[in-house]
């Protein structure tokens, strides 16, 4: 699922494809695909494993850690079903500077 260009490894264009992933659920058909078959709807997205495995997961934590955008890492939180006082929780000790510099 990694985005090669020219032979090579792009992690820009794989950082855009999981925040589109994130963000395309959105649509209530997409919402209604990730919850029965995640493998099918993620594999329209050019996705590292790290990340791929991250939205199966739901892993808030490691989503911000791979660079998802706060405003769609929100909106997905909350049309998965995960808490305000989870999601806070996991992301407790991270800021936006730690993870410009990771």
């Amino acid at each position: 699922m990694r985005h090669e260009r020219n032979g090579s490894y792009d992690p820009g264009m794989s950082w855009y494809a999981m925040n589109q992933a994130m963000a395309e659920l959105h649509l209530a058909a997409n919402r209604d695909l990730f919850a029965s078959d995640p493998e099918r709807y993620l594999s329209r997205f050019e996705l590292t494993d790290a990340e791929g495995a991250a939205i199966r997961g739901k892993d808030v934590l490691g989503l911000w850690d791979l660079g998802a955008q706060p405003y769609i890492l929100r909106a997905f939180q909350r049309r998965n079903g995960i808490s305000d006082e989870d999601f806070n929780t996991a992301l407790a000790e991270r800021t936006y500077e730690d993870r410009v510099t990771r």
